[in-house]
């Protein structure tokens, strides 16, 4: 038996309505496509009852569909998206897998490199911890003009 959880009620029938409004979705994902299960589907009021319409209504590839959708808005929830010039790209791409890093943990890793910096230069600029920071900011940026392991 197919069942979700409460906390996915919301999300599953704001993804179930808006498949049920595009005339090319719906066949694909209903048992049988007609008004009726459009408007039992808007009656629909807590899990239990989605749940009841979807064992009714819902064929395996439309179960299939929602919960690759809920899976899918469950993992981006902490994202962020961000549009980047194709060289800025490739420039932390490279950085990232000459650091056998991720992207993400690349300009994590960069932006750490800088909040030191800052709290150490802030504290003593002449301190042996400054010179290492800036040491190894340095060793990063000319690992990656290149090329090169550090």
């Amino acid at each position: 038996m197919r069942g979700l959880k409460p906390e996915k009620y919301a999300a599953a029938l704001s993804y179930l309505r808006r498949m049920l409004t595009e005339p090319d979705k719906a066949p694909e994902i209903l048992v049988t496509h007609d008004r009726v299960a459009a408007e039992q589907l808007n009656l629909c009021s807590d899990h239990h009852q989605l749940n009841a319409w979807i064992e009714r209504h819902l064929n395996d590839t439309g179960w299939k569909r929602l919960q690759n959708a809920l899976n899918q808005r469950r993992c981006s929830e902490n994202l962020q998206r961000m549009s980047l010039k194709k060289s800025t790209y490739a420039a932390l791409a490279k950085l990232a897998k000459e650091q056998r890093m991720t992207i993400n943990e690349a300009v994590e890793h960069l932006l750490q490199l800088r909040k030191a910096e800052s709290l150490v230069t802030q504290q003593s600029p002449e301190s042996a911890a400054a010179d290492d920071v800036s040491e190894e900011m340095l060793i990063w940026m000319m690992a990656r003009s290149s090329g090169s392991e550090p």
